[in-house]
């Protein structure tokens, strides 16, 4: 591997064959925590955090990144899973952010198919070594004229010769659940902000609008178990999967519901006319935040 820099805030490196590397961020930031639940770490926010990873080593050599993008190509997500260790639940606005908190982050390849990578990411503690979360994201080499899927150049291949495809690691389309008719609904319209440099709602949005929605769903008496603001519960897995793309100016409708069986399962789906365009699924630890924790009172 190539040496860090040492003389720059952010610190990388990137493997000989361009297929794994290793990141240093300078900390989180105040902006990263929400202090009306407890101070904890927003998702979206870790949706940007793990999107920060990437790029840090994308414009270090990591698979070549600028050559997937030359002639009107760029990768699409088409998959992500979230997995949340235990140490992630004990960061906090009053203590945890700043330059005395580095974030250390390892990203590999994990698979390569005719259309599709996968990339998996851990963050840790710097400070502790403790897994924070991890990051399991499929992307889609797509045309940017077409939006459609296309197959990846030749050369990928020769960088991914080293990943073990015996077992890989990757997202498989899950099966699309019925939204149930008597689900609780949250309109939402894509702005300029919401958005990326491949021109559709960026990743992390979707994060935000179902955290929201599940908040007014929640404080409304819309779940069973959940009463109080999201983010007051402690995440284990989230689980989202993209069909389509949402650009500026569109409207949505974020259709949420609660597993029958298990409580702690919550399902998302978000529709433009009808139309499915993405699928996710937020599993809960079984934990009950304390009554002291602040949350979003609802007067609707």
């Amino acid at each position: 591997m190539s040496e860090y820099q040492p003389d720059r805030l952010i610190k990388s490196r990137v493997s000989e064959d361009r297929s794994s590397g290793e990141v240093i961020l300078p900390g989180l930031w105040y902006t990263d925590f929400d202090r009306k639940i407890g101070g904890k770490w927003t998702l979206w926010s870790i949706a940007k955090t793990f999107e920060a990873v990437r790029y840090a080593l994308f414009f270090n050599g990591f698979i070549n990144y600028y050559a997937l993008r030359e002639e009107n190509h760029s990768i699409f997500m088409a998959g992500t899973l979230y997995e949340m260790f235990p140490a992630i639940h004990k960061l906090n606005a009053k203590k945890h952010w700043g330059p005395l908190y580095p974030i250390r982050a390892t990203m590999c390849v994990s698979h390569a198919g005719d259309t599709s990578l996968t990339l998996d990411i851990v963050i840790y503690d710097c400070t502790t070594k403790e897994k924070l979360a991890s990051c399991l994201t499929k992307f889609v080499y797509v045309n940017l004229l077409t939006r459609k899927a296309v197959l990846l150049p030749p050369w990928i291949y020769k960088m991914t010769i080293n990943v073990d495809e015996s077992s890989p690691r990757t997202i498989s389309k899950p099966q699309q659940l019925k939204i149930p008719s008597d689900c609780f609904q949250f309109t939402v319209c894509s702005l300029f902000s919401d958005t990326d440099n491949n021109g559709h709602v960026n990743h992390s949005t979707y994060v935000r609008w179902c955290s929201d929605a599940a908040s007014v769903a929640a404080t409304t008496g819309n779940y069973s178990n959940f009463k109080m603001e999201i983010g007051s519960y402690s995440l284990e897995r989230l689980e989202v999967y993209y069909i389509g793309e949402l650009v500026v100016g569109d409207e949505a409708v974020v259709n949420t519901w609660q597993d029958d069986s298990d409580f702690r399962k919550l399902y998302f789906a978000i529709t433009k006319d009808s139309r499915r365009i993405f699928n996710a699924q937020f599993v809960y630890l079984n934990d009950i935040p304390s009554a002291d924790i602040p949350g979003f009172k609802s007067k609707i």
